[in-house]
């Protein structure tokens, strides 16, 4: 009973840190979309805003939390904390059979809340960024023929906003969104690099830029770039292929002490009460957990760090 308004008090601390993402994330929205209306607008002896991004004053804590705007998250930013809260929650929870002191406790709460919530912005971001990529082939295909069948390249991204799935149709709605208000097309392109971090989207608005202003043949130099870009998605395969072996491996060492522990709970079940009963069985059922999930999350960041596109 100790626990519970320290509970209720992470939960209100949730709540409240979710209210101020979503409220600075249309401020954020509402800024860029004033920035770049006052910058297509002719001024004076005014300095251009057009490369100078409004900073949120929420920076650091979105840096902290491995949160993006501009980025429509599957699991929202609600949902995400309250994962947090539940997993403090887990950790106070645990402590009822550890008996640790309360400064450790609350330590390892903030800490496996931090881990929740970068880990579940993470996973989004790189699935999100993953299918931009894969996606990427189709989009520059689409926009190679609009330009030669003559149609301007704004035509082409309204037809890939309608056409494509998700994420790159939302992407290119804000593309075309931000065009409507003036903007470049390579430096709206830039802007979906930026939000999404994915560098064949740089490239994309570098070439796309460099033929726009200097001329030159846009449809072949953005062929090559989709030819390149569905290479290296093949050598990304391959290689994914070729760790097919590691990744069952972690998989199998990660499900291999359940599938034994349940063994020997129906051989006999007095020889693993000790785990659950004993406090020093639950320090060292606590310990084998932790060390299953840290390794099991290393081998994947092993793996997807030589398989990432």
């Amino acid at each position: 009973m100790q626990q519970v308004p320290i509970v209720v008090v992470l939960l209100l601390l949730i709540g409240a840190a979710a209210a101020t993402l979503l409220f600075d994330a249309r401020q954020r929205r509402m800024d860029r979309h004033v920035a770049i209306a006052l910058a297509a607008m002719p001024a004076e002896g005014m300095p251009s805003i057009r490369r100078a991004p409004v900073e949120s004053r929420w920076a650091f804590l979105h840096r902290i939390a491995n949160y993006r705007s501009g980025i429509a998250y599957l699991v929202g930013p609600p949902f995400v904390l309250l994962a947090g809260g539940l997993a403090a929650a887990a950790v106070f929870y645990a402590n009822i059979y550890l008996g640790l002191s309360l400064p450790y406790v609350a330590l390892a709460a903030a800490l496996a809340a931090l881990v929740a919530v970068r880990g579940l912005f993470g996973w989004q971001r790189h699935r999100i960024a993953d299918k931009l990529v894969r996606q990427l082939p189709d989009t520059i295909a689409m926009v190679t023929g609009a330009v030669r069948s003559g149609l301007p390249v704004n035509e082409a991204f309204r037809a890939i906003s309608r056409e494509m799935p998700e994420p790159t149709a939302g992407q290119f709605s804000i593309v075309c969104s931000e065009m409507a208000l003036g903007r470049p097309p390579e430096e709206a392109i830039e802007g979906v690099y930026q939000r999404t971090q994915v560098a064949e989207y740089g490239f994309f608005a570098v070439t796309l830029g460099v033929q726009m202003k200097s001329g030159g043949r846009l449809a072949e130099t953005l062929q090559t770039l989709g030819d390149t870009v569905r290479e290296r998605i093949a050598l990304a395969a391959r290689a994914k292929a070729l760790a097919a072996e590691v990744i069952f491996s972690a998989r199998a060492l990660s499900v291999g002490p359940v599938i034994i522990g349940g063994l020997l709970y129906l051989i006999d079940p007095t020889s693993v009460d000790l785990l659950f009963s004993d406090p020093l069985g639950q320090k060292m059922l606590v310990f084998a957990i932790c060390s299953v999930i840290v390794g099991t999350l290393v081998i994947r960041w092993m793996v997807r760090r030589d398989t990432a596109l």
